[in-house]
């Protein structure tokens, strides 16, 4: 994968952070997914030579998790 290949990544789950829902308890568990898949691709690509996971992780639309 490349550089590009991450930002495509990042972008989608950047734009799933738009999706709301009037019920408070949805939305948290939404957002809480959304946390958990992020996370999870981040175990997946650390291994990659030219993962940033800090790049990344701001590409998602958060500075830390």
């Amino acid at each position: 994968m490349v550089t590009k290949d991450y930002n495509l990544i990042a972008m989608s789950i950047w734009r799933s952070g738009f999706i709301k829902d009037k019920n408070k308890i949805r939305q948290e568990a939404r957002e809480n997914m959304r946390k958990l898949i992020t996370n999870d691709i981040i175990g997946s690509l650390k291994q990659k030579p030219n993962f940033n996971e800090n790049e990344f992780l701001k590409n998602c639309g958060y500075e830390k998790l």
